[in-house]
């Protein structure tokens, strides 16, 4: 809604002229009566034109001042993901209560209206396209994840920021790696508000008693296995490796399991950005469907109950809380979600019962550690209500305290590089997690932001999930699944094979 700022200017009017004004209306309706006093009639009439027309003039003014302070007025619609993105929709809805309070007092007259949208991601996905169809609903902000980025930016929705964005101090302390996560064809569409970053946490309790030393480090996916396998052996009733899959988790559950495994892998490509092909099958590929094939097999998994279910990504912070998962391949929000802002149990930890270790590559290989990251990032949409507003807006929830409320709320890594080492983000939870996680960023490898990347990521998802709930599923067929799910929506040509 337009909040209206209208200027009215006072006119002083001597007291007579209200006491002839009333005369005047008295004589006039009496000059109807008697046709014998017209000479006062027409005197009278012409000083009533002469008062309504001072009063016409006195209304224009008005109207035409309230009619430029009207159009001054801007009203910026901000979308946001009410279930998803924060670790409760409270904290999103108090995040953004905020930024609105500051946008306001900062461009007084103006407003920001937010829209919130429940549900699960591609729910928001979905609403977001939805929103798009309509000038009276399009958003001029979003705030979502930059796995989507390349989606909306490849349908013209989205306004480049290169020329906003440039100069902003923000922007400058932000690593190389997450600034190219907002790129689509060659043009910065979003600005990174945090990342997530994905690692191992395992719990000592379990590990330890297995035989595996306090600070267990392994150095290959074999390695990974045979730790799960001590771990079954001798706590039978813990699930010894928790690693997501399946469709239902969308576009976000491949950063955080398959697509994890493939950073790590023989081979990482997804998108051969000198052919301009869709990989669809690989030594990478086939290292990480063994993977899930052979876990599954030897039941070392956890039940596909929770590895594929929607909310999948967020149960090891209970889970591990209560000694139910061995060896979890883990987001950095989960140690945070044990600290006081968001209690998805409180647990303070101070045995130090969880341990964390990089992803090691596959089979030990140069660089020897590998891992996947996603932004939660804003873009601002093409032909906003007022550019200059939407743009302020962005910056706004870029400043400090913003970024340090969404690390603690969202539970991301920063960013930029100065808040890394700031003491608010690093009190987030106990050492080393914070740190740990945020130095990832700086080897990660983000996804592609070409438009297709969701549906090779599901055709990758639904691959692996095959792998889970039939076993007896072979390499080969596993790859089918993948490259006839591309070739139906992208296209034979656009496929390549890799070593």
């Amino acid at each position: 809604m337009l909040t209206y700022r209208v200027g009215y200017t006072s006119y002083a009017t001597p007291n007579h002229e209200s006491d002839d004004c009333a005369q005047a209306n008295h004589d006039r309706s009496s000059s109807r009566l008697r046709s014998n006093r017209l000479t006062i009639a027409k005197a009278v009439n012409r000083a009533f034109r002469n008062y309504s027309l001072a009063a016409t003039l006195m209304a224009t003014t008005v109207f035409s001042t309230a009619y430029v302070d009207v159009a001054q007025a801007a009203n910026v619609k901000v979308a946001f993901s009410l279930n998803w993105t924060f670790a409760d929709p409270k904290l999103a809805q108090k995040w953004f209560a905020d930024v609105k309070t500051q946008f306001e007092a900062k461009h007084p007259g103006d407003t920001m209206e937010l829209i919130p949208v429940p549900g699960t991601y591609d729910d928001f996905i979905t609403k977001l396209s939805l929103l798009y169809n309509s000038p009276d609903t399009k958003p001029d902000v979003v705030q979502y994840f930059d796995i989507n980025v390349g989606q909306f930016a490849a349908s013209e929705l989205l306004a480049p920021l290169d020329e906003k964005i440039a100069n902003a101090p923000w922007w400058q302390d932000t690593p190389d790696a997450v600034k190219e996560s907002g790129k689509y064809d060659g043009h910065v569409y979003s600005a990174a508000q945090g990342i997530n970053t994905y690692g191992i946490l395992f719990d000592r309790t379990l590990t330890e008693k297995a035989g595996m030393p306090k600070d267990w480090e392994p150095k290959s996916w074999n390695e990974i296995l045979d730790a799960a396998r001590a771990i079954k052996k001798t706590s039978p009733d813990a699930s010894p490796l928790y690693i997501i899959t399946g469709t239902s988790q969308g576009t976000f559950g491949v950063v955080a399991g398959p697509g994890l495994l493939l950073s790590a892998s023989s081979t990482p490509t997804i998108y051969d950005t000198a052919t301009k092909k869709w990989v669809v099958d690989s030594k990478g590929i086939r290292e990480v469907l063994n993977f899930y094939k052979t876990a599954a097999a030897e039941g070392l998994l956890a039940p596909t109950s929770q590895i594929m279910d929607p909310n999948g990504a967020t149960h090891p912070a209970q889970a591990l809380h209560d000694h139910k998962f061995g060896i979890t391949f883990a987001g950095n929000w989960i140690p945070v979600f044990w600290g006081k802002d968001i209690c998805a149990p409180c647990w303070d930890d101070k045995e130090e019962t969880i341990g964390f270790a990089k992803v090691p590559t596959s089979e030990g290989q140069t660089p020897g550690t590998g891992a996947s990251f996603n932004g939660v990032v804003l873009s601002m949409s093409k032909d906003p209500s007022n550019p200059d507003l939407a743009w302020s807006a962005i910056d706004i929830m870029q400043q400090k305290q913003n970024m340090l409320n969404i690390a603690a709320w969202v539970a991301v890594a920063p960013s930029t590089a100065s808040l890394k080492a700031d003491p608010n983000y690093v009190s987030l939870s106990r050492p080393p997690f914070q740190e740990a996680f945020a130095e990832l960023g700086s080897t990660s490898r983000s996804m592609p932001s070409q438009a297709e990347f969701p549906i090779w990521g599901n055709a990758f998802q639904q691959a692996t999930q095959a792998m889970v709930l039939k076993p007896e599923t072979t390499i080969d067929e596993g790859v089918e699944i993948l490259r006839s799910n591309m070739a139906t929506q992208v296209g034979e040509d656009n496929l390549e094979t890799l070593p």
